[in-house]
């Protein structure tokens, strides 16, 4: 049986956020200033962004009301990461600020849910309950 392709796209969008998050406990481990960092990564995201429209021969292409949900977003994206680089910083360790962190799935499931009307059932709330739960644990 083969995976379908936005499965296999969410396998690749964990590895490649765990390997980012994971290289901002590096960061705040060695004292990095946050703002700096950020301005760097935010510069190494945008490159990544026009190849991929140089690739695609695609043009820019935003509705007014898109580049305010994507300037919303980068908002909290930029508070999500001074936030952890900050608590690395401080000593924080990655064994327990990853899964408080990873709890933002929540977050966004209930959103899901209130936005979208996504459907919910049994097999889903036992899921995220237990996915709580687990963070919950690792974070002691």
């Amino acid at each position: 049986m083969s995976m379908s392709m936005p499965i296999m796209l969410a396998f690749l969008a964990l590895i490649c956020g765990g390997i980012t998050t994971f290289v901002w406990k590096i960061a705040g481990a060695n004292d990095v200033y946050g703002p700096s960092y950020m301005v760097v990564e935010t510069i190494a995201f945008g490159v990544v962004a026009v190849l991929i429209h140089i690739v695609q021969r695609h043009p820019f292409d935003l509705s007014p009301r898109m580049t305010g949900l994507a300037s919303f977003g980068g908002i909290f994206a930029a508070v999500s990461v001074y936030a952890m680089l900050l608590a690395f910083r401080l000593g924080g360790q990655g064994s327990i600020i990853f899964p408080i962190a990873g709890l933002g799935v929540v977050v966004s499931v209930i959103l899901s849910i209130v936005i979208f009307r996504e459907p919910v059932n049994i097999t889903r709330l036992l899921g995220l309950g237990l996915g709580v739960s687990s963070i919950i644990v690792l974070s002691r």
